[in-house]
């Protein structure tokens, strides 16, 4: 098998789960690799569930749905006793540890990385920048996509008049590529 990755992301409307998983899934796509997005969402504007699956393949992928990710992102605290027991033993968990506290994780059989996002993106300036410090953290780690190409994505997809927003975004991403 070639370079894959599935990865699963959590947390309540508003946060920027789905463009976290959408940035991912338009920028593996444009790096020629085979991809699913899978968004699920309650009807709540703000803090209903929000939940994405992201497959990243060289390889043609047959089914969106993966029951046990080898990756996980958890950005809310209630996210955490619904989903993690469905993340595989020796899987990758990031957590925004802004919102969801060690304890909470009862788990030794995975790779933990506590991620304080939303005190890092408070710092540059936008607390909703949280997801992207994570998204940051989840390249660095899988290394199936470069910074750089997550960026120019990201630029692409920025609305002329919303270059303030770009630029705390792209350090945002930054700041979770550089831990």
């Amino acid at each position: 098998m070639g370079r894959y990755l599935d990865s699963f992301m959590a947390g309540v409307g508003g946060q920027g789960i789905l463009l976290m998983g959408q940035l991912l899934a338009k920028t593996a796509a444009s790096q020629g690799y085979k991809v699913t997005w899978l968004p699920e969402y309650g009807v709540e504007k703000r803090g209903g569930d929000a939940t994405c699956t992201v497959i990243v393949s060289e390889e043609e992928i047959f089914s969106p749905v993966v029951a046990h990710p080898s990756t996980m992102i958890l950005m809310h605290s209630k996210m955490v006793s619904r989903f993690l027991p469905n993340l595989k033993e020796g899987g990758l968990l990031l957590v925004n540890s802004t919102l969801i506290e060690s304890d909470e994780i009862d788990r030794d059989d995975i790779n933990l990385i506590k991620v304080p996002a939303g005190e890092m993106a408070r710092e540059i300036g936008n607390e909703k920048a949280a997801n992207l410090v994570l998204l940051g953290v989840l390249l660095k780690h899988t290394g199936i996509l470069t910074l750089k190409a997550v960026q120019g994505e990201l630029r692409e997809a920025t609305p002329k008049g919303k270059e303030g927003q770009m630029e705390l975004n792209l350090k945002a991403l930054e700041m979770g590529y550089s831990l």
